[in-house]
Order: C-alpha cells, then structure tokens, then sequence
C-alpha cells in the first residue's frame, strides 16, 4: 500500500512540475510579446477561464518597462488600458505579488491619490497583496528575504473588500 501512495507521490509531483513549466514558458512567451510591443494579451491562462497569470501593468513595455523603473505620468492611459483589458477578461480577483519596489513604479502615475492596488480595488476588483520580491532583483538581504519568506508562508489572506461571492485564501505552513 505505500508504495502505491508513494507512486502516485511522484505522479502528482511529475504533474506539477510539467504544469509550472508550462505556466514559466506561457510567462515568458508573453513577456516576448509585450517587450515586442504586443500587447493584444496581457494574461497566460494556467486554467482556461479560471485562473490566469500576468505581468504587472508595463513591467515589460517596450518603451516603460523594466525593473524598479519609475513608470512616467505620461504612461497613465496604458495602464487604465491594461485595467479595462483584464476587466473584459472577465477577472474578478487579483492576487497581487508586488511589493513596496514594484508599487513605487506608479507614484507619478495619477490613479486618484490611490496606490496600484487600492486603485484596483476602487476599479472593482477583489485584491489580495502578498508582496514578494523576486530574487533574481532583489535589493534586500538575503537572511532579511528568508524571514520574509516564512512569514509569509504563516499569513492569513483575506480579501481588502468583503463581497458575496469572494472566498478567503488561506496560505499556512505545514505543522510537522
């Protein structure tokens, strides 16, 4: 019997990996595409209809983007272009991973004396924020990166604007 459970064990592992490379090579497809000047699509569906992944708005625009970039005032229609994009999308929740370096890109953009995420918000949709900082760019120390990290992983989540039909995620570190 265990080695059934165990079989299946590295089944589910072999699928999930094959879906993370799937998702990392939609992503970089994408960002390909925006950097080109592409931006017919800004999302990589992971489940079609249910579950897409995308760049923050001009993270990868051929002329704005960059990391850490100040995105300029002039920028502001591109961004509520790419708000009214995913809104005819039919996306509802965002589950934002930008942190405090991403979120100062937008500071001379004009969203109402809103940051990005409460600018969402204002727009309608349900914003979860679990900054996370990639650490392929990271500027913070590494010991100070990795308490974060496992701080992160304790969080309870849960929606800035209660409505009905929102479900409170749940992220909790396995107790061993």
């Amino acid at each position: 019997m265990r080695g059934t459970f165990a079989g299946q064990g590295a089944v589910l592992e072999d699928q999930t990996e094959a879906k993370r490379s799937e998702v990392v090579a939609r992503m970089k497809a994408l960002r390909r595409r925006l950097e080109a000047g592409d931006d017919s699509e800004v999302l990589a569906w992971v489940i079609p209809r249910a579950l897409a992944c995308a760049h923050r708005p001009l993270r990868h625009h051929p002329l704005y983007g960059g990391s850490g970039l100040p995105i300029p005032r002039e920028a502001q229609p591109l961004i509520l272009d790419w708000v009214e994009q995913i809104r005819m999308e039919s996306i509802a929740s965002i589950i934002s991973f930008m942190h405090d370096r991403d979120l100062r890109c937008y500071q001379q953009i004009d969203l109402g004396g809103l940051t990005l995420p409460a600018f969402l918000e204002h727009e309608g949709f349900t914003v979860w924020r679990l900054p996370w900082e990639d650490p392929a760019h990271s500027k913070t120390d590494r010991l100070q990166s990795e308490q974060s990290s496992s701080g992160f992983a304790r969080r309870r989540l849960k929606p800035t604007k209660p409505t009905p039909e929102a479900r409170t995620l749940t992220v909790q570190r396995r107790h061993r």
